[in-house]
């Protein structure tokens, strides 16, 4: 009677070794992988949003304001949106020539960056001049997506070759 309860779990240890010493190798082979970022030249980006419909409709929508502003006589409205006019400008010119983020304009193709992402086989998106955020991920593969981020903006050919020329320069300082 003893041979018949050690025989099934002698079976049940010996399928569950053998079990195990299958799925170590896959268990291994994950703990290796290496981890994939997407680096981006955020210099690119901000120049496929100049002229995209997202920009566009952001100055026709300050132009409308003004032109509102100015009807109504409202002298602080009109220094208001002009003030904001100045500083959107100011920093779409440290976004497109210097280092400056450009998460607010990736907001607007937000739909796009899962698929963007998934595509590439990366986790993130990080922009290539975000050095504490690239060290946090020192050991990560880096994955070019500079061009799948322009691409979403959907540029006319000019102004994706402008995207493609600024990254061949070296980035203006950032002024704060």
């Amino acid at each position: 009677m003893k041979t018949k309860l050690i025989l099934p779990t002698f079976l049940k240890a010996t399928v569950l070794g053998v079990a195990l010493a299958t799925l170590t190798p896959t268990v291994r082979a994950q703990s290796n992988v290496t981890e994939r970022v997407g680096i981006y030249d955020s210099r690119a980006v901000a120049v496929a949003y100049a002229g995209s419909s997202f920009q566009q409709a952001k100055m026709s929508d300050l132009a409308r304001q003004q032109k509102e502003a100015k009807a109504a006589g409202d002298k602080k409205a009109i220094a208001r949106i002009e003030a904001e006019g100045r500083a959107w400008q100011a920093q779409l010119h440290q976004q497109g020539f210097s280092t400056a983020p450009v998460d607010d304009l990736l907001a607007h193709i937000s739909n796009e960056l899962p698929k963007i992402r998934t595509e590439a086989g990366v986790t993130q998106l990080i922009s290539k001049w975000n050095k504490p955020e690239l060290q946090k991920h020192a050991s990560a593969e880096k994955i070019d997506v500079t061009m799948k981020l322009v691409d979403a903006f959907h540029p006319s050919e000019r102004q994706r070759q402008h995207a493609i020329e600024i990254q061949k320069k070296k980035p203006a300082k950032l002024e704060k």
